[in-house]
């Protein structure tokens, strides 16, 4: 009678899985990270088959935008998949009528955009010679979200000259495929040391060294600013240059090694081959420039370089 008992059991069983077939689970709540929703991501399958396998994977709906959610009726969900699928009548449906799906992401805040632009100046530090820098922004932009994956950014200042840019431009990217584009506006500050005149120097002055001092400000706004004292010590100011104004590298000449209308000794040097004469300086010359010289006995205009003070070297 037992053994009867437990074959009716399994009988009735048999024709129970073969009578409902697959069960289809829909979730109250499902989240995604991809653009699209498949039925794996809402539903879950009470067994394992090929037939499971081609359910799951298809595609039922677009996905949220990033951090945003979207509800899916299941009824809807149905309809399609039986419109467009030959899916067995055994398969019983079941679950919640609507889900609640999530697109997950990534959160970029203002702290984080500040992060990424002070991580690009400071890279810049050594070639713009600044002991400090830092961007200020007019305002701060809003948190918004990206897609998750692979996360770079590009960060383009509006001036390639970065000190004098008025914004800041940040290109996101996820997986190589861009994803958002701003562009904050301010202001950089950067703080370095400067050749300040200690006193006034007048035009046509040599610069001395007891006329310089270093005073570490702003230069953001300044065009060319002196860094190191000995580039501008021993040139000549072309304009008045007021006490306590950062020195600007436009604001001072290189004195000629050679002035105009100056007899100059001329060298030829070509293997044993060495040759001088006097000529006359057409133009002023500094160090390595080539100038004209008219040599005294042929008359002659030739081109010659700028060796030394008194001295040219002709240009074969």
């Amino acid at each position: 009678m037992i053994r009867l008992t437990t074959i009716i059991f399994f009988l009735l069983l048999l024709v129970a899985q073969t009578c409902f077939g697959l069960e289809i689970t829909f979730k109250a709540k499902a989240s995604v990270t991809k653009v699209s929703v498949t039925l794996a991501d809402i539903a879950d399958f009470d067994s394992q088959s090929e037939l499971t396998e081609a359910l799951a994977s298809q595609e039922i709906a677009p996905a949220p935008p990033p951090g945003q959610e979207n509800v899916i009726q299941a009824a809807e969900v149905i309809r399609y998949l039986t419109k467009t699928l030959s899916i067995p009548e055994s398969v019983l449906w079941c679950g919640q009528a609507a889900i609640h799906v999530y697109r997950e992401g990534v959160n970029i805040g203002p702290d984080k955009i500040q992060s990424i632009i002070s991580e690009y100046l400071n890279k810049q530090k050594s070639s713009l010679s600044v002991a400090d820098i830092r961007f200020i922004p007019a305002s701060l932009p809003l948190p918004f979200m990206v897609p998750t994956g692979e996360l770079t950014w590009q960060v383009i200042p509006s001036n390639p000259g970065v000190l004098s840019s008025s914004s800041i431009s940040i290109i996101f990217s996820v997986d190589g495929r861009v994803r958002k584009n701003i562009a904050i506006v301010g202001h950089i500050e950067a703080l370095a040391p400067v050749a300040v005149a200690a006193s006034t120097i007048e035009r046509g002055a040599t610069v001395e060294q007891e006329q310089i001092h270093l005073i570490t400000m702003n230069i953001a706004d300044i065009n060319s600013p002196c860094l190191d004292p000995r580039e501008i010590v021993g040139k000549k100011a072309n304009r008045m240059i007021k006490e306590g104004a950062a020195i600007e590298h436009a604001w001072v000449d290189t004195p000629p090694m050679i002035a105009r209308g100056q007899t100059v000794k001329i060298v030829l040097n070509n293997g044993e081959l060495h040759v001088s004469t006097t000529g006359i300086a057409n133009t002023n010359g500094v160090k390595d420039q080539i100038i004209k010289v008219m040599n005294i006995n042929s008359k002659k205009i030739i081109d010659c370089r700028v060796a030394a003070p008194g001295l040219v070297e002709v240009q074969l």
